[in-house]
């Protein structure tokens, strides 16, 4: 009886690992990123070097995986999309503890994580399972633990890093690790990177770029017996720097603001970005009968910029949002007969809350939102090719917010199918429905304290996604050792979606509808893979007959990867992406760029690493469609472009 994973069938079919047996789905799960590991429910993804990558942002991870993508090109900016779906309305914990879904500013993200301490990343590309609510899915990050470095017979150890971008950063990590105790570890980490202006692909100097990215990630863990292990994590990242008022516009167009508002053109806002999140967690794993994963959290983002009153708004802006819960999702087996039914069950409790002052003085009134959420899930396996998932979720949402109270009880459901037609081939099919109450304020709005009206009448966003598609995984054909492939339709439908009007009264706005297909090919022989994948969406706001602003052109990527000898491995990555027309006053042009990296682990000097690579090879200037594009009113030009050429060098050495 194997033991299935915390997803719907449908959901579980995620990395293609090299050499993987087709009958073992266990193996079916993992990418090694120096010993990361990323899961997506819409990728059958090759073993890939990702850690050649050298990813300082969190588009050098994600972007290119169908249907996800990263706007934004500051490290103030690292907004995910999915399915055209922002980020506040998705599912996002690290370690564990939800990150909070409150827009910090429209001018950049809310999340902001370090992808060098990422153990695994686990994405479900659209809301396929009631285990985690949203409207647009899920994304699980998890970090290191000290006993994840530990070789046989090590007690202790260290890595030490630096990294070089010639356009145009400079980095350093030092990571120590080991056991204190036989059953009790700890891990160490601290990261900083100091980044510069840098140029686009057309030789442009981005200013407002200049600033210093911080990590430090504390662990500690017990194994207090065979099946339980206690651990605590304190992780904080900070980015302070001198950025321009709006991170996600171009230089030339913040200028142009800067003089029409009677600033300097230079002017740069001192900006600081701290998030503190600790988390407490607790596993139990009795093996196939039952595995319980709790997380009590604490997570804070604090954001405070200089703005010398250039907002008429104060000098000193000031806003903290905090998120406090407990969360724990359990997972047993029962066997009746041929049946096997694998339970996915738990709840989870959170509290935000946001607070927002100018020069100490309150700025706006603070706001609180509470949510209580059941779920279960039983995937019911008849041992006879067809696999079924019914799953039911409710929530209790509560919202003490300037512009809208709300309490509010939900049910939500899902069913989801596969069916193997062959040992390679199996159908896939499901239907979701979706549930958001009415957000919190976006805290560092200029409207806030204009945005005060009530509105009784307010409707929680609701929805379906439905999906469809079929995976094909089979030895010895095509010449290769192995292949994989898996294409999904989906359509996703958000109704009454909420927004503001121009009295900034929070109102329903009508509905959006989503369809789009996610297909990719892997092929793997010896020491060498490809994968291939491709991605379109189509998008209506029905109540305008408009595309989505997040809409992207039709994505093809290309990953090439081939380990040489056993110390020197190389990886070549392309993204092709179309022209895209369809969004209101906006052009958004298509690009191809091409990455290329090498890895050497000389044997002659064991723990030695050396990574090079150049990003964006042929020194394209080009835009993410999640990006902000084209003109902004009579300011010209603000698309948020990509940096040129770079070359990259990291070296590491652990002990």
């Amino acid at each position: 009886m194997n033991r299935k994973i915390l997803l719907s069938s449908i959901a579980s079919l995620a990395i293609f690992s090299l050499n993987a047996n087709a009958q073992d789905t266990k193996k079916i799960n993992s990418v090694d990123v120096w010993e990361t590991e990323i899961v997506s429910s819409s990728l059958n993804l090759g073993k890939d070097s990702i850690e050649t990558k050298q990813a300082d942002h969190l588009s050098d991870l994600l972007r290119g995986l169908p249907g996800v993508d990263v706007g934004g090109s500051h490290s103030m900016n690292n907004k995910i999309i999915i399915r055209g779906i922002k980020d506040e309305d998705i599912n996002i914990t690290i370690d564990g503890a939800k990150q909070p879904n409150v827009d910090m500013f429209h001018h950049q993200s809310t999340l902001k994580v370090n992808p060098d301490i990422l153990k695994k990343v686990n994405i479900e590309v659209g809301a396929n399972s009631v285990v985690h609510g949203e409207l647009g899915g899920s994304i699980e990050f998890e970090t290191k633990d000290g006993k994840d470095f530990l070789e046989n017979g090590e007690k202790v150890g260290a890595i030490v890093s630096t990294k070089y971008n010639s356009n145009d950063s400079i980095g350093a990590s030092l990571a120590t690790y080991g056991k204190i105790t036989d059953n009790s570890d700890f891990f160490i980490y601290y990261d900083q990177i100091e980044n510069e202006n840098w140029k686009t692909g057309d030789g442009t100097k981005e200013k407002g770029r200049e600033g210093t990215i911080k990590n430090l990630l504390l662990k500690y863990g017990i194994d207090l017996d065979d099946t339980q292990r206690v651990s605590f994590s304190y992780d904080r990242l900070e980015d302070e720097g001198d950025y321009h008022p709006r991170p996600n516009f171009s230089t030339a167009v913040n200028e142009a603001i800067n003089v029409a508002r009677g600033a300097p053109a230079d002017l740069i806002h001192p900006t600081e970005y701290i998030r503190n999140t600790y988390t407490l967690k607790h596993t139990l794993d009795k093996g196939e009968n039952l595995l319980i994963n709790s997380s009590l959290y604490f997570n804070e983002m604090d954001l405070t910029r200089h703005e010398s009153n250039s907002n008429k708004r104060g000098d000193v802006f000031n806003a903290v949002v905090e998120n406090k819960g407990f969360s724990t999702k359990a997972q047993s087996n029962i066997n009746y007969k041929d049946i096997l039914n694998t339970f996915t069950y738990g709840f989870s409790y959170d509290v935000q809350t946001s607070e927002v002052t100018t020069d100490g003085d309150a700025y706006g009134d603070d706001e609180e939102s509470k949510t209580f959420a059941l779920f279960i899930e039983d995937t019911i396996d008849f041992n006879n090719g067809l696999i079924l998932t019914p799953g039911i979720r409710a929530t209790k949402y509560k919202l003490d917010g300037v512009v809208a109270d709300v309490s509010e009880k939900k049910i939500t459901y899902s069913l989801a199918a596969e069916y193997a037609v062959t040992d390679s081939l199996s159908l896939l099919a499901s239907h979701t429905t979706l549930f958001k109450g009415a957000p919190m304020q976006e805290v560092f709005a200029s409207y806030r304290t204009r945005a005060t009206t009530q509105n009784s009448n307010i409707k929680s966003e609701t929805g379906y996604n439905n999906e469809v598609g079929f995976k094909y995984i089979k030895d010895n054909v095509l010449g290769a050792d192995n292949i994989g492939i898996l294409t999904k339709y989906y359509v996703t439908k958000i109704n009454d979606d909420i927004g503001f009007d121009n009295t900034y009264k929070m109102v329903n706005l009508g509905d959006t509808k989503t369809k789009g297909i996610e297909a990719s090919f892997a092929y793997n022989l010896n020491d060498f893979n490809a994968l291939f994948t491709y991605s379109r969406m189509d998008s209506e706001v029905l109540y305008t007959g408009e595309a989505l602003e997040q809409e992207t052109g039709d994505t093809f990527t290309l990953g090439l990867n081939y380990q040489a000898t056993p110390e020197v491995g190389l990886s070549w990555q392309s993204i092709f992406v179309k022209d895209e027309n369809d969004v209101k006053d906006i052009e958004k042009e298509g690009y191809h760029v091409h990455d290329l990296a090498v890895k050497y682990t000389p044997k002659s000097i064991k723990g030695l690493k050396v990574i090079a690579g150049i990003d964006n090879i042929f020194d394209k200037a080009y835009a993410s469609h999640s990006s902000f594009q084209g003109d902004l009113r009579a300011f010209g030009d603000a698309t948020d472009y990509e940096p040129g050429r770079n070359f990259k060098v990291t070296l590491s050495y652990k002990f």
